[in-house]
């Protein structure tokens, strides 16, 4: 069994956004080709990688999505579901709920993952995880070939009070566009980053299978 050492990085899936985007279907609850839904696939590419406590962040309406994960990992030591209770905020309020444990963990850093990117590798993620351990850059993060840093993102625990004190529906895009050349690119396959937030994208999703790795 891999052991992790105190202080290691943390990791949290943001899954309490709405899906109004894909109403009436929750497209975290959508199945790709292997029949496994969107949140436990992105969920399980997470517990894999090299970080010690994995957090889920749910909305507080959706008792569906605490069971889905519940039946999918029975009572595993390193995985955590915490309620943002003021979901409907925007994505800031599961980013604090995020940073709070991270916080009171002591976590070296965040990989913040989005619960809508299941194609996502686990060597992705810890090619960030060790891009940060040798550079300690304040953020780690994609190269999307664009000129612009993508998801995933491993935060440095000196941007943890940054990250909680944003407001409104977004994440860390206006602290990573401040930080500038400071955030590390690391390379990636773009097909990975890929978010499933459409109707026609849930189609493209259905036809998808996992993939080792």
């Amino acid at each position: 069994m891999v052991t992790h050492p105190q202080n290691a990085p943390m990791a949290i899936v943001l899954a309490a956004g709405r899906s109004s985007r894909t109403a009436p279907v929750h497209k975290l609850l959508a199945p790709d080709a292997q029949g496994v839904p969107m949140l436990v696939r992105t969920t399980a590419t997470v517990l894999a990688s090299n970080v010690g406590k994995v957090v889920v962040i749910l909305p507080p309406d959706r008792a569906d999505l605490s069971s889905l994960l519940n039946m999918a990992f029975p009572a595993p030591p390193r995985l955590e579901i915490r309620i943002a209770q003021d979901a409907r905020d925007g994505l800031s309020a599961s980013l604090r709920v995020g940073v709070e444990a991270a916080q009171a963990e002591q976590a070296s850093a965040l990989l913040v993952c989005l619960g809508d990117m299941p194609l996502v590798s686990v060597s992705l993620l810890n090619a960030l995880l060790r891009d940060h351990a040798t550079f300690k850059a304040p953020a780690t993060a994609p190269d999307r070939g664009d000129g612009k840093p993508g998801n995933p993102v491993v935060w440095d625990a000196s941007q943890f009070p940054a990250l909680a004190a944003v407001e409104g529906d977004q994440g860390g895009r206006a602290i990573l566009r401040a930080l500038g050349p400071a955030v590390h690119r690391v390379a990636a396959r773009m097909e990975e980053l890929v978010d499933f937030d459409t109707p026609e994208r849930l189609a493209a999703y259905a036809r998808s299978a996992q993939l080792p790795g």
